[in-house]
């Protein structure tokens, strides 16, 4: 007997979704959990796992069409039973039905490339450096869950940047600490372990990657900066002017109909007021410097991290800037769930590092780490899009110097972070350039007071201008 594979609602907008592309097909095992298909959805691209397991019997809806939730687009047997199609066999001289044929669908190609989304995340020099030479300032991540804050975050469409072709699969006998392996033109490439599994799961070509190591060995951190590098290339394009012919009309999608109603609602319903302060960034500068140089993590900690863990630490003394108004009352989170954001081709989707408040500084920059990799590839769950609890968003990339943020409905605050820049600083009474950056944060005044927001924004200011607190 065959199970329903049902349209699942992946977001809690989501009133139907469309398959982008199967990753079964009819005659295929499927273990319960397993990812079966990429589904579009309002928020973002999203993975469908199999709740059930078995033998994939029949598809019923194709690549590029659409269903509403609740519809059933597939049918799963037990494994062992024979296909109901084998009741229903027609003979060969049968007038051709409208239904589906058996055999596996090949890919409708569609206008989003599932490869094309990047992340706002900073190039391998770091973007909160001072802007330089016709440059731009810093960039940090963004919003949680679907971020409505980013309204001056321009929607241009990129052109396709497929990534390099994936490794094949790695061995499971123990390596050597450098191995000489092939490369996709069959060139030898010589790569430390840690480097050939990240390059595995980011699926890039070794021999595009220039190594730094000895004699020539691609490390860890050349592929972390490999991948920096083309986020920001593709971010650069991302963002650069798309200009319609005069008179025209562009549709909305499906993600953008969603920014447009949550942004509507932020600002129609949330009583904002904003606060501003200017954080002193040099020892964060030479603290970041510092972990580079001394390679004590396996993952290169970024400013996006150390900003993530400084906010996470002020949110665990003011908790109220953890929490939503609901009901006339106040809803206190019991986790603090950080978003980091992410541009695509069509808006922003905000993959969420969980829990926070119990992760160290370089557990939070491998988790942030993985969700970009991920990013390049498509293949987000809806857990990895959801339960945001705070949002920060960031315009460093673009020079900004201040902006404030619209608040995600369901959260109390954002913090909108800007660019880091040389300015004039007065120490000691005389006058010196230092690297400071501007941050505000929008609070919803249902929920917290000014007095509150400016305790918040000083502790967040302490813990940057004092960086070695971030490894307590």
């Amino acid at each position: 007997m065959s199970n329903e594979i049902t349209m699942p609602k992946l977001s809690d907008t989501m009133e139907e979704g469309k398959i982008i592309h199967w990753l079964k097909h009819p005659g295929d095992s499927i273990r319960t959990g397993e990812a079966i298909a990429e589904v579009e959805t309002d928020k973002a691209d999203m993975v469908l796992e199999s709740f059930d397991e078995g033998v994939l019997e029949e598809i019923r809806l194709p690549e590029g069409q659409s269903a509403p939730v609740g519809s059933v687009i597939a049918t799963i047997r037990k494994a062992g039973e024979q296909p109901a199609t084998a009741e229903r066999e027609e003979p060969a001289t049968a007038i051709p039905t409208t239904r589906e044929p058996e055999e596996p669908m090949t890919a409708i190609p569609t206008a989003r490339e599932p490869e094309e989304p990047m992340t706002a995340i900073p190039t391998a020099r770091e973007h909160h450096e001072p802007a330089r030479d016709g440059e731009r300032g810093n960039g940090l991540a963004t919003p949680p869950q679907f971020h409505p804050a980013m309204s001056a975050h321009p929607s241009a469409a990129p052109t396709g940047i497929p990534m390099p072709p994936a490794r094949t699969a790695r061995p499971e006998t123990p390596m050597p600490a450098t191995r000489q392996i092939e490369s996709a033109d069959g060139s030898k490439v010589k790569a430390s372990p840690l480097a050939r599994r990240a390059a595995e799961e980011a699926g890039i070509d070794l021999s595009a990657v220039r190594g730094t190591g000895p004699d020539g060995r691609v490390t860890k951190r050349d592929i972390d900066n490999f991948l920096r590098e083309q986020q920001m290339f593709r971010f650069r394009r991302l963002i650069s002017p798309r200009e319609g012919a005069p008179g025209s009309r562009e549709e909305l999608s499906s993600m953008r109909k969603t920014i447009a109603h949550r942004m509507a609602t932020s600002k129609r319903e949330i009583p904002h007021f904003y606060v501003t302060v200017e954080v002193d960034m040099d020892e964060a500068v030479r603290f970041k410097n510092s972990l580079e140089a001394t390679e004590l993590f396996d993952e290169d900690v970024s400013y996006n991290d150390i900003i993530i863990k400084a906010t996470a630490l002020a949110l665990g003394r003011f908790t109220r800037m953890n929490a939503a108004f609901e009901n006339d009352g106040i809803s206190i989170y019991p986790h603090i769930n950080i978003g980091v954001a992410v541009a695509v081709e069509d808006g922003l989707i905000v993959p969420v590092v969980h829990e926070c408040e119990r992760k160290s500084l370089p557990e939070i920059a491998r988790h942030a780490h993985r969700l970009v990799s991920k990013a390049a590839q498509g293949g987000f769950t809806a857990d990895e899009l959801s339960g945001g609890t705070f949002t920060i968003s960031n315009m460093g990339m673009l020079g900004i110097e201040h902006f404030s943020a619209v608040i995600v409905p369901g959260q109390a605050a954002i913090l909108a972070v800007s660019a880091i820049k040389d300015r004039p600083l007065v120490r000691n009474g005389q006058i010196q350039i230092g690297k400071t950056m501007m941050v505000t944060v929008s609070c919803d005044h249902r929920v917290i007071d000014g007095v509150v927001a400016g305790r918040f924004l000083q502790d967040v200011k302490r813990f940057l201008e004092n960086p070695a607190s971030l490894l307590v």
